[in-house]
């Protein structure tokens, strides 16, 4: 799914699921948070879409909420017992999708909406708009992903222009979330992007001829491998620099019934042989460590979808576990024992505990 299905995508409710990695199934057990009520629910926010973790004790959640869902939200979700506190403010028009955070050191992570940079504290998760890239003549600006290489080196990726034409950008941002840089791709939106090194990060590049991984090398695009003809990317994942992964799946199946991972070489980003998720429908990646990522999104569909989850583990898919709810967005992790997935309620925002 390429940014302009995620800018239009159906604004719903908020979940928040910790999961853990020891196991490929998981057992859930609901917990009150701070924010929340004593059924579990979380008033304030109708959806959380990115989740960063900049500490072993602490994640930084975005998304949207208010009347009109354009209000960007954001929530600081304590690692040890699954407690988020939600910020009571929001950024008008400026509905979030995607967060991340510099270092461990950082008092700040970086999120991204539609045209807007904004800084997150991860204390407070107290929200404020550092910077408003200029959009071409007659054209727009879309963001729909962020990562950071160092603590001196992060990235926005999206497109900017129309529809049609659209041209794939990268901007260089710091720490505070000024823009250093802009950098243009051969392709027309950059849907994922993740750094297994300092001066490295892959890309989704959609091109005409196909989706690309493409190395951005400080900053610089570079080498690029397409992906087999019809696939799509919607997210990219890395652990550290041993191991990632492109998440997508095909465009010309339909239903959609499973998805797929592509191993990337963390040096080169050349893809490796296609992994088949089955009963899931990905949104989200993270890994775990150098053996094991876990993929979120949901499975079924209409009425009968539900949250799922799947760990991955040396190549090999586990079982797929299912959550009440609607939908995951994202996923990352404190620790290796405490990982938070985001996505969507049916009625009010909730927060769940899982624990193995």
């Amino acid at each position: 799914m390429g940014i302009f299905e995620r800018l239009t995508q159906p604004r719903r409710l908020a979940k928040v699921l910790a999961v853990t990695t020891a196991a490929a199934a998981l057992t859930l057990t609901a917990t009150s948070a701070s924010a929340a009520g004593a059924d579990g629910t979380v008033s304030g926010i109708d959806a959380l879409y990115g989740v960063a973790c900049p500490t072993a004790t602490t994640c930084v959640s975005v998304g949207f909420g208010g009347v009109d869902d354009n209000i960007g939200k954001s929530a600081v979700i304590a690692a040890s017992t699954g407690q988020a506190t939600v910020w009571p403010g929001g950024l008008t028009d400026d509905p979030l999708t995607a967060v991340a955070c510099a270092s461990a050191k950082a008092k700040t992570c970086l999120a991204v909406a539609d045209d807007a940079v904004a800084t997150v504290n991860v204390t407070t998760s107290a929200m404020k708009v550092t910077a408003v890239p200029k959009p071409p003549p007659d054209g727009v600006v879309g963001l729909g992903a962020v990562a950071c290489a160092s603590a001196k080196a992060c990235y926005a990726v999206g497109f900017q222009g129309t529809e049609s034409p659209a041209k794939a950008i990268a901007l260089h941002l710091s720490a505070a979330g000024q823009v250093l840089g802009k950098t243009t791709g051969p392709g027309k939106d950059i849907a994922g992007i993740a750094c297994p090194a300092a001066t490295r990060c892959l890309i989704s590049d959609s091109e005409a001829a196909g989706v690309k991984i493409q190395l951005l090398n400080s900053g610089k695009f570079g080498a690029a491998h397409p992906l087999p003809a019809d696939t799509y990317i919607e997210a990219i994942a890395c652990y550290q620099a041993s191991l990632c992964y492109a998440l997508g799946g095909n465009s010309q199946s339909s239903p959609i019934t499973t998805d797929e991972l592509f191993p990337l070489n963390p040096t080169t980003g050349a893809p490796g042989s296609m992994i088949t998720l089955s009963g899931i429908n990905g949104n989200g990646l993270t890994c775990v460590s150098a053996t094991t990522c876990l993929v979120v999104g949901f499975s079924g569909e209409g009425s009968t979808a539900k949250p799922a989850v799947v760990p991955v583990t040396s190549g090999t898919p586990g079982t797929v576990t299912n959550y009440p709810g609607e939908n995951l967005n994202g996923v990352a992790c404190a620790t290796a024992s405490a990982c938070y997935a985001v996505g969507l309620a049916s009625t009010k925002a909730i927060v769940d505990k899982v624990a193995s």
